[in-house]
C-alpha cells in the first residue's frame, strides 16, 4: 500500500515534457490521415488548417518547427478526443480490442505486466505508466470521482498514444 501522506503528488517537469513530446510526435500520424478523415477530426478549423499545411512543408527544419507548433496546438485542443479518433483510424477493431485490454491488465502491484507493456510498446516508459497508475490509486484513496475520471482518461489516452507511436517500429 502506498503512503500518500508522504508522497509529493505533483507531476514532475520531466513527465510534463514527455507528455508534450508525445503530442508533438502525433503530428506526423495526424498529417497522414486522408482529407476526408481530417474533416471528421474533432478539432478546430484553425488546428485543421495548420495540420494541412504540414503536408506542404518539405524543409526538414521547417517541418520540425511546425511539428513542435502542432504539439502546442494539440494541447490546446481536446487531446483525449483527437487521440481517440486517431486510434480508431489507425487500428482495426481487433487490434483496438487487443490494445484496450491493457487498460484493465495494468496494475500498480504487478511490475511484470508493466515491463511487458513497455516492451510491447516501444514508445512507452515504465515510470510514466507507473505514475499514471499512482494517480488512479490516489484518486481511489481520496475518493475523488472527478480526479478518478481524469486519471483513467489520462491512462487510456497514454495507452492509445504509445500504441500509435509504436505502430511502425
Amino acid at each position: 500500500m502506498l503512503n500518500f501522506g508522504e508522497m509529493d503528488m505533483t507531476v514532475s517537469r520531466t513527465e510534463q515534457k514527455k507528455a508534450r513530446e508525445r503530442l508533438q510526435q502525433l503530428a506526423e500520424p495526424l498529417a497522414n490521415l486522408s482529407k476526408k478523415q481530417m474533416k471528421n477530426l474533432p478539432a478546430s478549423e484553425f488546428f485543421l488548417d495548420d495540420l494541412l499545411q504540414l503536408n506542404d512543408i518539405t524543409s526538414h527544419e521547417a517541418r520540425k518547427r511546425h511539428i513542435k507548433r502542432m504539439g502546442k496546438l494539440l494541447a490546446e485542443e481536446e487531446p483525449h478526443a483527437i487521440v481517440e479518433y486517431l486510434f480508431r483510424a489507425t487500428f482495426s477493431p481487433e487490434q483496438q480490442a487487443k490494445i484496450e485490454s491493457w487498460q484493465t491488465r495494468l496494475n500498480l502491484q504487478d511490475e511484470n505486466t508493466l515491463k511487458q507493456f513497455t516492451k510491447t510498446f516501444f514508445n512507452s516508459e515504465f515510470n510514466s505508466v507507473k505514475q499514471l497508475l499512482i494517480w488512479i490509486a490516489y484518486a481511489d484513496y481520496t475518493k475523488d470521482d472527478e480526479l478518478m475520471i481524469e486519471s483513467v482518461n489520462d491512462l487510456h489516452t497514454y495507452i492509445r498514444q504509445v500504441a500509435i507511436l509504436s505502430k511502425n517500429k
